[in-house]
């Protein structure tokens, strides 16, 4: 992937000046890293999405377990009743065992998704950032670019006069 570059970097960075300009090979080299730093957080992006939708995928299997278990345990408790004492007392240890362990999956699959929740909006953020971040360095640059541009007009207008 290469080295990620930072906010500071780029805020930083300083192109040597050339007759006409900046430096091209250096302005392309220059945008050719900051590529290379959105693609990277579009692909962590992309990975933590694929994740999200595997997990919710996931807890819709577990909800579909978790009514399944609740029909067996609705089940369970309607033969339970129709039983002697013997049969009713198995079947309840049965619906508390099954009861606990679908809360349990279910806590878990809830517990999960949150987390990967947080994890996106946290990446949003990351992202919102750096795109304030970089069209506030654009319009610096744009700024530079119309002071330099507004300094050679001046000083060919001199030259123009003394000549």
């Amino acid at each position: 992937m290469g080295t990620i570059m930072t906010v500071l970097d780029i805020e930083n960075i300083s192109f040597s000046r050339s007759l006409r300009g900046y430096n091209p090979e250096e302005v392309e080299d220059f945008i050719e890293k900051v590529i290379a730093t959105v693609q990277d957080y579009a692909e962590k992006v992309k990975v933590l999405e694929t994740t999200v939708a595997r997990m919710e995928d996931q807890l819709r299997e577990y909800n579909e377990l978790k009514k399944s278990l609740q029909d067996a345990l609705i089940l369970a408790q309607k033969s339970a009743e129709e039983r002697v004492s013997n049969a009713e007392s198995k079947a309840e240890v049965i619906i508390a065992e099954a009861e606990a362990e679908a809360h349990k999956i279910v806590m878990d699959a809830r517990e999960k998704a949150e987390a990967y929740r947080r994890d996106i909006e946290r990446l949003k953020q990351v992202r919102y950032q750096f795109i304030a971040e970089f069209k506030g360095l654009i319009s610096k640059y744009g700024s530079l670019l119309n002071s330099l541009e507004a300094t050679n007009i001046e000083k060919e207008e001199v030259l123009s006069e003394e000549a």
